[in-house]
């Protein structure tokens, strides 16, 4: 299970994308240690050698504090090795700017040109989730009582969301029962919905992704909240941190014991076969 899971992030690991923003993070440092390049294209020290300059080493710390303050509100690997990408392409632009305006213009027009034709890729792992079209989920909450769901109410142009996905896919992967379920509602797309179950899809609102517990086709539990001020207090949707706000320990215990005899059987037998 283990190495199958290890299989799995590695692929999502294994891509373009990522190579090309590993290039694009380490293009100075890559210009500054090929002497010819430069030579062609950057100013070398008064000495004449091409090496990093103390300004240089300066920026490239700040920007080392920066990746690690940021690292700790990510969700996952993934979110935290995409941070890693914004702020070095940042810094990069800023280092080829200072030595030679026309290498940061170049350098921004490849990382625009990388970014357009080599795009994130979305999660592809494993999970058991169901999506939910326009009045669908209202209406299964509303006729399945028996059922708990967690729904996570998403955007697909939220970064976060994107970030987001994979741990919710594995939540739901670890917590699923035949009455304990996860589903996903867009509300870019189905917009009404959104306002219905009061999810502020715009994004200054930093309402999304919002993920909400029902039970018996009422709300027991939501983050991130909304204080009085009608702001969402910021949250992190790491593996730990949703298990611990969501309760989903007690939950998924709670819903076990709910189960048939026979329920209880089948999901036994499913363990067996994986």
């Amino acid at each position: 299970m283990l190495f199958s899971s290890f299989l799995i992030e590695a692929r999502q690991a294994a891509t373009l994308y990522h190579l090309a923003n590993v290039v694009l993070s380490i293009a100075f440092l890559i210009v500054r240690g090929i002497p010819q390049l430069c030579e062609m294209i950057l100013v070398p020290e008064e000495n004449g050698e091409c090496t990093v300059t103390s300004r240089e080493r300066e920026i490239l710390l700040f920007l080392a504090v920066i990746i690690l303050v940021k690292g700790r509100k990510t969700t996952n690997w993934r979110h935290y090795v995409n941070n890693i990408f914004l702020f070095s392409k940042i810094a990069n632009i800023f280092l080829f700017l200072r030595v030679d305006v026309i290498a940061g213009i170049v350098y921004l027009f490849l990382m625009i040109v990388v970014t357009v034709l080599v795009p994130e890729p979305a999660y592809s792992g494993p999970e058991k989730v169901t999506y939910f079209n326009n009045t669908e989920l209202f209406d299964t909450l509303a006729t399945d009582r028996r059922t708990t769901w967690v729904i996570q109410f998403y955007t697909t142009w939220s970064s976060e969301c994107r970030h987001s996905s994979p741990v919710f896919s594995q939540l739901s992967e670890k917590f699923t029962l035949p009455n304990l379920k996860f589903g996903k509602l867009d509300v870019s797309r189905w917009a009404k919905e959104g306002e219905r179950f009061r999810v502020n899809s715009h994004p200054s609102s930093r309402q999304l992704p919002t993920v909400c517990v029902f039970k018996d086709a009422k709300e027991v539990l939501r983050r991130p909240v909304v204080n009085e001020n009608r702001r969402a207090v910021p949250f992190v949707f790491n593996e730990d941190n949703c298990i611990m706000a969501f309760d989903l320990l007690n939950l998924h215990k709670e819903c076990l014991e709910k189960l048939s005899s026979k329920e209880k059987k089948n999901l036994e037998e499913n363990k067996k076969d994986l």
